[in-house]
This record gives structure tokens, C-alpha cells and sequence, in this order.
């Protein structure tokens, strides 16, 4: 087994048995999100309901893939080469009864789709959810190239089937399409925002392409990302888009490109950045009353029963300011002290595996993630109901950076020719 890092080393023994027990279930819950014969991922995890929910989510089922890159690597699954490629054969249509719906015309695949047969719940076809598949399909074939070579195999094959030119929106600004729709991108975002792993697929498949490869090069490329927007919080200078004016994005969008884009995972730019994005949101948490400094966060997630349903909250966009723990986990390579956050949070309110308190082992059974700092001071708590595996991927992904390394990401991501 790889070598851990000095971080997790010097962890005292209490802080140590918190971090693998977090770690773990941090896997575990995917596991639990995940449909036995199909291999597909549930969108959420439902705290007290059955599980997997009927609703899969191809972007949950890419990071159930590398859910089970994590789970080999640490020996917690014997079988998790096996129910990868299971994964990649319902994806690519060859699991009976289950042919997972798809645009005809550009082969993204729809965002929401049935856990067993694949059929597409009244959803779009969205260009990011599709990446987030694909590039877990493509760091699984990487992974498990020795003990299952047909998930490279059928991974280059879904990344080939795609036509990549319909993700182009507008170069000057680095628009990306949105959804695919009869055969067209469709709902232009621009830059900067978690659409750059859309950028960064399609060169991959199609680095000649020049209207591909002008998006990328003149935006995304390592040399141009001290050139994409930004906005500074105080004098902290973070990454934004163009859209909508001067507004902060919710801390995940930071996060996915640092850990599924290889150019960015390497970047000692873009590591400036998330560090800044990660002092921001800390700093913004000490500007409310009475929060303690082990609570911040500002992530995506479900507020149901409390502020509405699913928000991606934001630094000036937040309400009722709910804090998501997941968050702290994915900064963990740039603010590594943030385990103690998460420690301090587990042992004064949240000790999920050894309350009496039966709503709280329930809503928090697999570790951390959405909570209100205000109710947890009051007796009638707020529980979540569910979570967002898409979103909980920061702390599987912060928790193995933090004891792997970051080579564990940029040893398994695909590597771009073109600059």
C-alpha cells in the first residue's frame, strides 16, 4: 500500500480514529447509494428512507467509480475491480434491461435516469454530469488497467462516442453549452466555474478540433487560468465567472477541477487560488455571530424542511447560512488543520456513531456534511434528509488527499497533449 502522508502521520491517536472512521464511511456511503445489479449510483442518500433511491445520477455513478478506486486502494472492497467494470457496462448499454438513456444525436448522456433501467426521468442532457462520468470512467481504466483492462477499453469508448464540438459556446468568453438538445449545445455558462472539466474532456478527445482547442487554449490552458475572472473578497483575489456580474461562486466549484482536471491539480497557480478560495470562505463564516471557527463551509445541498430545497451557497448567496462539512474536507490539501474543524465539529455536536439520540445517527450515519450552526444549539434540531453524493465527493476526495497525496488524483487523471 502507498506510503501516507507526514499530515496524517502526525495525527494524534483520537484525531487518527476519527479521520478513518470518517474516511470510511466516507466510502460507505456511496456503497450504500449504489444498485446491486446495475452498478449505478442513486443521486442521493436518503437519511430516513430506503436506499439507493429509485434516481440515479450520472454524475454520481463517475464519482462511485472513483469511490471504488479509494475502496481498492485502501483494501475496504475485494470486489471493487469487479463492480467498476459492472459500472461500465451498464453505462455502455451491454447489462440487460438496463440501456441507460443518452441524446441520440451527441451521445451526452441524461443527467437523471431510472436505477435499473436506465430510463431518462423527465431530465436534460447535460455536458458537465456527463463529464463527471466520464472522467470517472477514465480514472477507473487508469486505476484498475491490471485487474479489469476492459474499463479502459469501454471508458476510451464513451469518451470517443461523444461529439465534443456542441460543448462550444463562445471562445472570447469561455462559454460552455449547458445541455445538449436535438443535436445542439444549448445554455451557455461562462468562465470560471466547474464547466472546465467539460473544456478539458473535449480537447481530450478531439485535441485537433480548432474551435475545441481555441476554448481551451485561449481560457482554460495552465497559462491562461492567471487570466480568467475574478473577484476579491476583502483583498483576497478568488476565481468567478462573467455571469451575472460580481458574484462569488459556492466553494465546490473550486474544488471539482482541483481534483478532475490534471492540469489544474498540478497548477501552482491554480493551487494559489484555491487556497484563496478557501481563505475567503473561512473568513466570511468569522463575520457572522457566534459561529466558532471550526464551522464554515459554503457548499451545494439540500435545506429541505428548513430554507427550501437544493441551494449552492455562496459567499453573498447563502440562506439561513447552513454549513457543509464536506467543504472542509476538500480544502484539506491547502488548509490541512481543517481536520481539526471537522474533529471539533464530530466531538462537541455531531458524534454520529455513538449518540443516544437516534434522529442524529440516522441523518449523519455515514460522517458530516450539511448542518445548521443555529440549530444545533437548540433542542428541536434540524436533521437533513438526504445527500447529495455529487456534493459529498469533496470529502472523499479531501480525505484521500489528505492521507494518500495528491499524486493519488494526478497519477489516475488523463493527462492533456496540447498545452
Amino acid at each position: 500500500m502507498e506510503q501516507t502522508t507526514t499530515y496524517y502521520r502526525q495525527l494524534s491517536k483520537e484525531v487518527q480514529m476519527f479521520f478513518d472512521t470518517q474516511y470510511y464511511d466516507a466510502f460507505q456511503l456511496f456503497e450504500a447509494s449504489r444498485h446491486p445489479r446495475t452498478g449505478l449510483y442513486a443521486d442521493n442518500y436518503m437519511t430516513f428512507d430506503y436506499n439507493p433511491d429509485y434516481r440515479c445520477s450520472i454524475a454520481a455513478t463517475g464519482v462511485g467509480l472513483i469511490s471504488l478506486c479509494i475502496a481498492d486502494q485502501e483494501d475496504w472492497d475485494s470486489k471493487a475491480a469487479a463492480k467498476a467494470l459492472m459500472t461500465m457496462q451498464a453505462v455502455s448499454g451491454k447489462i440487460s434491461g438496463c440501456h441507460v438513456a443518452r441524446d441520440p444525436q451527441t451521445g451526452f448522456f441524461a443527467h437523471f435516469v431510472d436505477m435499473e433501467t436506465g430510463e431518462n426521468l423527465l431530465s436534460e442532457f447535460s455536458t458537465i454530469d456527463t463529464s463527471l462520468l466520464v472522467t470517472g470512467a477514465l480514472f477507473a481504466g487508469r486505476y484498475f488497467q491490471d485487474k479489469e483492462p476492459e474499463i479502459a477499453v469501454l471508458a476510451q469508448q464513451l469518451l470517443n462516442e461523444i461529439d465534443w464540438s456542441i460543448i462550444v459556446a463562445d471562445i472570447p468568453t469561455g462559454s460552455i453549452h449547458m445541455v445538449s438538445e436535438n443535436g445542439e449545445g444549448k445554455l451557455p455558462l461562462p468562465a470560471f466555474n466547474e464547466y472546465v472539466l467539460v473544456a478539458s474532456l473535449a480537447l481530450l478527445a478531439k485535441p485537433d478540433h480548432q474551435e475545441i482547442q481555441a476554448l481551451w487554449e485561449q481560457n482554460f490552458s495552465k497559462d491562461r487560468i492567471e487570466a480568467l475572472p475574478r473577484i476579491s473578497y476583502r483583498d483576497i483575489p478568488v476565481l468567478t465567472d462573467t455571469n451575472g456580474g460580481e458574484s462569488f461562486l459556492s466553494s465546490f466549484v473550486h474544488q471539482f477541477p482541483f481534483y478532475l482536471v490534471s492540469e489544474y491539480a498540478k497548477s501552482e497557480v491554480y493551487r494559489d487560488y484555491f487556497a484563496n478560495a478557501c481563505l475567503a470562505d473561512r473568513l466570511k463564516w468569522k463575520e457572522l455571530a457566534d459561529v466558532p471557527s471550526y464551522v464554515w463551509g459554503y457548499g451545494a445541498g439540500p435545506n429541505d424542511g428548513l430554507h427550501g430545497g437544493y441551494h449552492a451557497d455562496q459567499i453573498d448567496n447563502s440562506p439561513g447560512h447552513i454549513a457543509s462539512a464536506y467543504i472542509v474536507a476538500g480544502f484539506l490539501p491547502v488548509f490541512p488543520a481543517g481536520i481539526y474543524d471537522l474533529y471539533a465539529l464530530y466531538q462537541l455536536h455531531l458524534p454520529y456513531n455513538h449518540s443516544k439520540d437516534s434522529q442524529l445517527q440516522s441523518a449523519y450515519r455515514y460522517g458530516l456534511h450539511r448542518y445548521s450552526w443555529w440549530h444545533l444549539q437548540e433542542e428541536n434540531r434540524w436533521y437533513p434528509p438526504k445527500v447529495t453524493l455529487i456534493d459529498w465527493s469533496s470529502m472523499l476526495y479531501g480525505l484521500t488527499a489528505f492521507k494518500r497525496g495528491m499524486s493519488f488524483f494526478t497519477d489516475h487523471l488523463p493527462d492533456l497533449k496540447s498545452n
